[in-house]
């Protein structure tokens, strides 16, 4: 190797470890997934990484991952014979994964860069849980980061966008996931690097890497933006010697900041949405009306946007018309009203908007026209009932403390004696002219007066149900018990019903 090539591999080396360093990219001694394709960029990855371990700068394990999209028949076995044979020049254990993008893509109506990318996430995160790695690496570089931001604002984004790819981000493939402690890490190391540093430093090198023809294919955006676009933006006007710099820098800068920006407001949304959440289930979010309307539009838009990803809701088709119509019907103050949204893939589900007096529900709520069957309850054991799961225990009397049952009691369990109970046990929803004798008042009230004088709002009445023995209302659920089938000293045992939240 001359002193060129060995300039060339000691800068490259030292450009990457300083930018692991400086983001924080790889825990020491973790074992890592490295995305190798078998293109240029992804072979250089695996080069500068397997330096550095051997150099002792860093002190991870590799398992590579190659993932087969077979879209472009033999040259799609021909990079999959490739990195095997790279893994195995390397000594390193390889995982090889074939995806049927063409078939996903038609299945689910969506573009071959989606299927591609959502099948390729999904493949690379089993791999990585099944071989313990702590991580998965990708090859992204300065012109992907560049040709991102542009895409981006060619459908139209907002700041998080102009952010670009980031250094490291966690992906959770699961729906309903706001915290994403659960998801994977991925990290891109060789953002630091654009494409032509990093095909100089393979050639200095001598080293091979495969070729994708469809990458020069412009029926493809990306690859429009990669071979049209950008270089006609580098382009200086005719008659003018203006030199607007290097694009891909200019767009990397600029995503640096949006990066930090993107941090900044994402800790301010933390903080309004500790202030302001009330609740969550797995179907919705309640927040405080007032606290929230005093946030700017730019923090509304971060809750609303966190309301609908814990809820499981993708953001795709929710545009600036629909944030701008929840905020504005949230500021009018319109108690009892309900503001729905587009989202055609729920079934007997509807994604709403919904207004109280201090308070405010984003989420799923059951249509109207929509009432679950009656469901036997199994004694013991569990059943679902629309969006609850009910479970049943008998206890026996005499091991229990009744009196520390008492003041364990919440809403969501309640105790009866076993004795009193004349099965089969079902829960319904409610019905014209339902009565029941709530605790504590000892007569019978029919349960809509009940509900009405209790001050239910209107998605706590959607909620309630009925557990009914073959005689009697035992438990308008989870608002009150009745007084029929009370434990007492003389109870022999008791029947627990506790209810919990179910999407």
């Amino acid at each position: 190797m001359d002193g060129d090539a060995i300039n060339m591999l000691e800068k490259i080396e030292q450009k990457v470890l300083n930018f692991i360093n400086l983001h924080n990219l790889l825990p020491d001694g973790a074992k890592i997934l490295l995305a190798v394709s078998g293109g240029a960029d992804s072979v250089a990855l695996l080069k500068i990484l397997v330096g550095l371990k051997l150099a002792g700068r860093i002190t991870n394990d590799f398992h590579i991952a190659h993932i087969n999209h077979r879209l472009r028949g033999k040259k799609s076995l021909e990079d999959e014979e490739f990195v095997k044979t790279l893994a195995e020049k390397h000594n390193l254990p390889v995982s090889i994964e074939r995806i049927e993008v063409k078939k996903y893509a038609k299945e689910n109506k969506l573009s071959i860069e989606t299927a591609a990318r959502n099948l390729r996430l999904k493949k690379l995160t089993a791999i990585a849980q099944k071989n313990n790695c702590s991580c998965v690496v990708t090859a992204h570089q300065k012109n992907d980061n560049a040709e991102t931001i542009i895409h981006r604002l060619l459908r139209g984004t907002a700041f998080k966008g102009l952010a670009g790819i980031r250094p490291k981000s966690v992906i959770n493939l699961s729906a309903g996931a706001l915290a994403k402690a659960d998801g994977t890490i991925f990290i891109r190391p060789l953002l630091c690097l654009n494409r032509k540093e990093i095909e100089d430093y393979l050639v200095s090198q001598n080293i091979k890497w495969q070729t994708d023809h469809t990458n020069l294919d412009c029926r493809f955006t990306r690859n429009r933006i990669r071979h049209r676009l950008l270089p006609l933006l580098q382009t200086c006007p005719p008659g003018q010697n203006q030199s607007y710099g290097d694009l891909v820098e200019l767009l990397f800068v600029l995503s640096k900041k949006g990066f930090a920006f993107s941090e900044k407001i994402e800790r301010l949304t933390k903080a309004a949405w500790k202030e302001c959440i009330i609740e969550q289930s797995a179907y919705s979010v309640s927040a405080d009306i007032d606290r929230f309307n005093n946030y700017s539009p730019l923090l509304k838009v971060e809750i609303i946007q966190n309301a609908l990803r814990h809820c499981g809701v993708g953001l795709q088709k929710i545009t600036n018309v629909h944030y701008d119509r929840i905020i504005k019907f949230l500021m009018d103050n319109r108690t009892g009203e309900t503001l729905q949204l587009p989202n055609k893939a729920i079934i007997k589900k509807h994604l709403s908007a919904r207004a109280e007096q201090k308070s405010f529900y984003l989420g799923f709520f059951q249509n109207h026209s929509y009432k679950p069957s009656p469901v036997k309850l199994k004694i013991p054991g569990s059943v679902c009932f629309a969006n609850w799961i009910i479970e049943t225990e008998i206890l026996p009397a005499d091991k229990c403390d009744i009196e520390l049952v008492k003041k364990k009691k919440n809403n969501f369990i309640e105790w009866f004696d076993f004795e009193l109970i004349k099965p089969p046990l079902v829960v319904r929803c409610r019905q014209q002219g339902d009565r029941f004798k709530p605790f504590g008042l000892g007569v019978s009230k029919k349960i809509g007066k009940f509900i009405t004088s209790a001050k239910l709002d209107l998605d706590q009445r959607k909620k309630t149900f009925l557990v009914c023995d073959i005689e009697k209302t035992l438990w308008l659920a989870p608002v009150r018990r009745s007084s029929e089938a009370e434990i007492t000293n003389k109870s022999k045992s008791l029947l627990q019903i506790e209810i919990k939240s179910h999407f």
